[in-house]
């Protein structure tokens, strides 16, 4: 493994790193999908804190149980109850017909069973579709079939923590162990940290890998997940080391100051009012059966939910739009430092172009939902069950055929 830059001390600061080294960064996602040991040392050049001892173990209720906090002052609330779904203007049936080509081609290039494709344009207008067959190999795709997005969850996660900022009811700066009383969390990490992964909480994933394994009908709570995390990478705030524990806690935090479930609060305040129809978690009822239960529930609010094509386009494109989040709070979003990441956004390059969005894989699916700002294209790629860069997929060109990002490009230029 050495030969490609596996080292049993180094962890990948992320499991999709869409950027350069993505030979690297493949090799470190496909052993998150195997049962092969990870290591649970901090990421190299981490400062540690050697003065402070992980918590004891001991009875964590779960948010839902913790009293919630104090509703805000009336006049105070945020965006979210203005959102408002926006349809996308199909594009011409030549445009669609070239785009279905595209990924077509990109499937079977990539070795890929299934794979989804969403384009808008400027917001305006846009297509999605399907390439293969569902996982019962007999189902037919299209845009509105679902798939698990995995850490994309963490741009809805983020989002309903900077609302609640925006509410007045949260502050960046407040301590998680502080909103979270009796869930084992390091004494002086602070929302915006967990947001970051600069907290320095180790991964969920080492300790957790064998028994979601050995139990796929068990359904964890965060509160148990929480107790299985082992001592942290780093002191809070002393380097960036991407964590999946960190989105799990933000999760526990939503239902905490929220004062209702998260999925509760996920439907209300932006699922329903964007009528993001074909998307949910994994773990609620009815929800299509595309995950084992323990990994779904494990993961939770750091990477259980599903979308469709359709949908995770219009999350875009309402996101990075500015129709969900404050500027202020979508500058937050996107202030992305040195290691690429904001608050639950980060960089991603596609071809030449820089956008961001955020990435996603668990179990079989990739997932990407990518701005790119200056194009003012949104794109959304979803497959199975190959391990691929879905970044590198969309500017894929094979013979004389254009690449998806080839074709969103020319077209937005049409009516731009």
């Amino acid at each position: 493994m050495d030969s490609v830059g596996y080292h049993p001390r180094r962890l990948m600061p992320r499991p999709i790193r869409l950027a350069a080294g993505w030979s690297v960064a493949l090799l470190a996602a496909f052993l998150l999908n195997l049962a092969l040991p990870r290591p649970t040392a901090a990421p190299e050049m981490a400062v540690l804190d050697s003065t402070r001892a992980p918590a004891a173990a001991g009875a964590s209720p779960t948010a839902a149980e913790l009293p919630p906090v104090a509703s805000p002052p009336a006049g105070n609330e945020g965006d979210g109850g203005a959102l408002r779904p926006v349809q996308l203007a199909p594009l011409s049936a030549e445009q669609a017909a070239a785009l279905q080509a595209a990924t077509d081609r990109a499937r079977q290039a990539f070795g890929l069973d299934a794979l989804a494709i969403g384009v808008s344009l400027h917001g305006a207008s846009g297509w999605t579709g399907a390439s293969g067959f569902g996982r019962d190999g007999v189902s037919r795709l299209d845009g509105n079939s679902p798939f698990a997005i995995a850490s994309i969850t963490k741009t809805f996660t983020a989002t309903l923590v900077l609302q609640l900022v925006e509410e007045g009811r949260l502050s960046l700066q407040d301590r998680a162990a502080d909103l979270l009383p009796g869930v084992r969390v390091p004494a002086d990490v602070t929302v915006a940290q967990l947001l970051r992964h600069t907290s320095g909480i180790a991964d969920i994933l080492p300790t957790l890998r064998e028994p979601l394994n050995a139990d796929i009908e068990r359904t964890w709570t965060a509160a148990e997940v929480a107790e299985t995390v082992p001592a942290p990478w780093f002191a809070p705030g002393r380097a960036y080391a991407y964590s999946n524990t960190n989105y799990v806690l933000l999760g526990m935090i939503v239902e905490r100051v929220g004062g209702q479930r998260f999925a509760t609060q996920l439907r209300d305040r932006l699922l329903h009012p964007l009528e993001l129809s074909h998307t949910g978690m994994l773990v609620a009822a009815g929800a299509p059966p595309l995950m084992t239960r323990s990994w779904a529930s494990a993961f939770g609010t750091a990477g259980c939910m599903y979308a469709s094509a359709h949908d995770l386009l219009a999350w875009g494109d309402a996101l990075y739009g500015g129709r969900v989040l404050a500027q202020g709070s979508l500058r937050h979003m996107l202030a992305f430092k040195r290691h690429g990441y904001g608050m639950g956004a980060e960089t991603i390059h596609v071809g030449e172009l820089t956008g961001y969005g955020h990435s996603g894989l668990l179990r079989g699916y990739t997932s990407l939902v990518v701005r790119l700002p200056e194009q003012d294209l949104t794109l959304v790629v979803m497959g199975t069950t190959a391990l691929f860069d879905p970044a590198r997929l969309l500017a894929h060109r094979q013979g004389s055929g254009p690449s998806i990002l080839d074709l969103a490009i020319r077209y937005g230029a049409r009516v731009s």
